[in-house]
């Protein structure tokens, strides 16, 4: 598994590894007993996804219900989500920003509301990779807080995470984007997927020009090829 930061990666045996978590900053109890159904529930989303990943790439939607096929799925979406929630909370706390009130309150509501909005997106880019390169891509991106100019520092932010070729993209208090797929708070059965690209790939032919790596045949047999595919 690949892990990238600040532009450089690093190989790591598996999304558990330090290399990919933070500094322990809850207490053990909810990184423990108390996130276990939330932990299971992404396992179980994760594996699923990489193993149906042509399913997903034909109709262009996650369908939870048939991924907790055995266990009640309207049960295990807000465990899902209170996964992904509790991944945001830490890195905002892992740079000392304040959690927002709502997101602790609702790890312990069986009913909730948010201002965190999630969605899903096949990042196309990642299709130039090797299939091997691209099913161990791991990335977390940078947190952006938008403040304003009239009202100062506000609670507004957005996130990323990459795991393959999903990206799954956090925006509290912010409107998601068009193309990125739709909003989600654990409310709907199915994530519908946006599509995006995180560099074309010429950009990409061009970047392995300039460093002469290894991957500039293979990029550009993908463009003699047609360009870059889905699939």
């Amino acid at each position: 598994m690949l892990h990238f930061k600040n532009g450089k990666s690093r190989n790591v045996p598996s999304a558990k590894s330090k290399i990919a978590s933070y500094d322990p900053i809850i207490c053990s109890n909810c990184n423990n007993n108390k996130s276990q159904p939330w932990d299971r529930a992404y396992e179980i989303f994760e594996k699923w996804i990489f193993e149906n990943s042509k399913v997903i790439f034909e109709h262009r939607f996650i369908p939870l219900e048939l991924i907790y096929e055995n266990e009640t799925y309207s049960y295990q979406c807000p465990n899902l989500y209170k996964y992904f929630v509790k991944a945001f909370g830490c890195r905002l706390a892992s740079i000392d920003f304040p959690v927002p009130k709502d997101l602790v309150e609702l790890l312990d509501q069986e009913y909730f509301k948010t201002g965190l909005r999630l969605c899903f997106s096949i990042n196309r880019t990642t299709f130039a990779m090797l299939p091997e390169d691209r099913d161990n891509f791991l990335g977390v991106g940078d947190l952006y807080r938008i403040d304003s100019k009239s009202q100062g520092i506000m609670e507004r932010y957005s996130w990323y995470i990459n795991i393959g070729w999903l990206r799954i993209c956090f925006f509290y208090m912010e409107e998601v984007p068009c193309g990125l797929g739709a909003a989600w708070t654990s409310d709907n059965a199915c994530l519908y997927l946006g599509e995006f690209e995180s560099a074309t790939l010429e950009e990409l032919i061009e970047g392995a020009k300039k460093e002469n790596a290894p991957a500039l045949k293979h990029l550009e047999n993908i463009r003699k090829n047609g360009g870059i595919k889905i699939e």
